[in-house]
């Protein structure tokens, strides 16, 4: 018989210290899928400064390609998961599919064209996600397939029209850092 090797990672359950976060997806960052656009240091705020940008050109393949950036409101909800049967009775699950919804209230000229551009295709790119003063995706970003869906335009005069993304991905959610990008600073 096997022996398998068990770890227990640290938890932490203190009375006095609820460690609470709130919240909702504020902004999406993202580039290019090549392994030379990740960061070199998420935490650096310089290497946020230096990549940021709405406007630079994209560099060659092989240089690090500047990270564009969309303030959003969206969820990330629960991923689905399968269990599946193995061997011996033994349960086992999927990697966790997850489905990102995004509403970009900026509609105007520049997002427009930067939809009419992007409709309807999808395309493999890193992306970084700011929630509540956090920063989640690491050095490499989630490797996600981004689709710009459509612009929403509501019956009511009162609501805002807004532009609708879907991140999609497979794999876990890495453990966020407090932000230093120099975009959006938590109310």
């Amino acid at each position: 018989m096997a022996v398998c090797t068990t770890t227990m990672p640290a938890a932490n359950a203190d009375d006095c210290t609820l460690n609470l976060h709130y919240g909702r997806i504020d902004a999406i960052m993202y580039t290019r899928a090549e392994t030379t656009d990740a960061l070199t240091d998420a935490a650096s705020a310089i290497e946020w400064g230096d990549r940021l940008s709405n406007s630079e050109a994209l560099t060659a393949s092989g240089n690090a390609a500047p990270i564009r950036y969309l303030y959003c409101t969206g969820e990330w909800p629960e991923p689905a998961i399968t269990e599946v049967e193995v061997s011996a009775g033994r349960k086992a699950t999927t990697t966790p599919q997850h489905t990102i919804n995004l509403d970009v209230d900026d509609t105007g000229s520049t997002n427009a064209a930067l939809l009419e551009s992007e409709a309807a295709t999808t395309k493999r790119r890193r992306v970084w996600l700011l929630i509540n003063g956090q920063l989640w995706g690491g050095n490499s970003g989630y490797l996600m397939d981004m689709t710009f869906l459509h612009r929403a335009v509501p019956a009511s005069r009162t609501e805002k029209q807004t532009i609708k993304i879907r991140l999609f991905y497979e794999g876990i959610q890495t453990a966020p850092i407090t932000s230093v990008v120099p975009i959006l600073t938590p109310a």
